[in-house]
């Protein structure tokens, strides 16, 4: 089920100058194209190879606010890149806009613990209206997270905890948002006719302050490749937001994942729209 993933971190995605403000970061043109064919090649390459993974399909992060009620199983690699994501917001007579290109690592330590290791390879940002247009890019922060999936007695439900610190190795406005750490809980019930039901929380602590955040969402309709869902999400403090969204995934080869999402923003704190499409794929 796509439980999702997308507005803070590790699993709120907003924008990079708006989501130095509360949360993540979601890119463009040429660098956008190179990893949009190598993305398509790989997906290629594994569908070719899938007869050397599980029969079962993993659960991938991507997309939506909230992350996945399970992990990895041992020795399981996941690879999860954005072909972007992104966000526009107005304020006045300022229009804001970013795209960034997220890459995240999942690797499977044991059968119920995996490692994740994530960057925003490349942060864009345009800012017009009010006497500026200020456009840029550059590398943004990176982020390294340990997920544990907690013991479940009940058939058809799942839960899991992701603790998460960022790594501020990017150079500001794109990066350099200072330490954040993040504790965060996803909880799964599956439902009748391959629906089923999600509820995330997120704590934070960063040098800006604490913040927290919540997200139910329900996938409404499961296919053997094809999912949809809806989601909300609510925060306070420094991770502060109001939003709605939608997300279709489409698995194809059990091994590759491609999705899209969006979010409407329904706060002064939360920008207008947000947006992503991403794949994901099972590398081993």
């Amino acid at each position: 089920m796509p439980v999702p993933r997308f507005l803070a971190p590790p699993s709120l995605a907003v924008s990079a100058s708006v989501a130095a403000r509360h949360g993540r970061r979601p890119p463009l043109r040429r660098r956008g194209d190179v990893l949009l064919r190598g993305a398509l090649l790989l997906a290629a390459t594994a569908g070719s190879a899938g007869v050397a993974c599980a029969d079962d399909a993993p659960a991938f992060d991507r997309p939506g606010i909230g992350f996945a009620s399970s992990t990895l199983q041992r020795g399981q690699v996941a690879w999860e890149q954005a072909f972007f994501d992104g966000s526009y917001d107005r304020d006045g007579d300022v229009r804001s806009t970013e795209y960034v290109a997220n890459s995240r690592l999942r690797i499977g330590l044991s059968a119920r613990t995996e490692l994740q290791l994530a960057i925003d390879s490349q942060v864009w940002q345009r800012v017009r209206g009010g006497g500026q247009d200020r456009r840029g890019h550059s590398g943004g922060d990176a982020s390294i997270g340990l997920k544990q999936a907690l013991p479940s007695t009940r058939d058809g439900f799942t839960w899991a905890l992701l603790g998460s610190a960022s790594l501020p190795v990017g150079r500001a406005p794109y990066g350099d948002a200072g330490h954040r750490y993040d504790l965060g809980l996803s909880a799964g019930w599956d439902l009748p006719q391959g629906r089923s039901v999600a509820l995330y929380g997120n704590v934070s602590d960063s040098e800006d302050g604490s913040g927290w955040s919540v997200s139910p969402s329900y996938t409404f309709y499961a296919g053997d490749t094809l999912s949809a869902y809806v989601e909300a999400g609510i925060g306070g403090g420094e991770d502060d937001m109001r939003a709605l969204g939608s997300g279709v995934t489409w698995l194809f080869a059990k091994r590759v994942q491609l999705d899209v999402s969006v979010l409407r923003g329904l706060s002064s704190q939360t920008p207008d729209w947000q947006g992503g499409l991403g794949i994901s794929v099972l590398l081993r």
